[in-house]
């Protein structure tokens, strides 16, 4: 039940990407077949070597493909980013209802991968700092 999804969620960072399953398998150096079976069959899953080749193709966490998690950048009381912390990979907005504004940022924020994403964190955290003069 932990590992659910990760098939789903390998095929959309693949097709996200556009490669077809022969172009993945071949940069993982497996047969096409492993990467279909990786992707269609509940319980299927790669090695850790190739799990962790997975995570540096899409630029994504083995958390992230493995149970839907992933590394949520942090600020500190100082302001710096720690990206040591993980939170759950949202499935919806709770009922919770946003601004045409920030379902905007959010569909950003869910293109961008890795680092441009702290970087797009940190940028609207320094933006709200300037908003309510703690910065200078």
């Amino acid at each position: 039940e932990a590992l659910k999804g990760f098939g789903e969620r390998l095929r959309r960072l693949r097709r996200n990407a556009n490669y077809t399953q022969a172009e993945l398998s071949g940069m993982l150096g497996v047969v096409t077949s492993s990467v279909g079976k990786y992707e269609s069959a509940a319980d299927s899953y790669p090695s850790v070597e190739i799990l962790v080749k997975l995570a540096e193709i899409f630029d994504v966490s083995t958390d992230y493909l493995l149970r839907g998690l992933s590394v949520a950048p942090v600020l500190e009381n100082n302001g710096t980013l720690n990206a040591n912390a993980f939170i759950q990979a949202s499935s919806g907005n709770n009922g919770s209802v946003q601004s045409p504004e920030a379902e905007e940022l959010l569909k950003i924020y869910k293109n961008l991968t890795g680092l441009k994403r702290l970087e797009l964190l940190s940028y609207a955290f320094k933006l709200s700092q300037e908003q309510s003069g703690g910065l200078s």
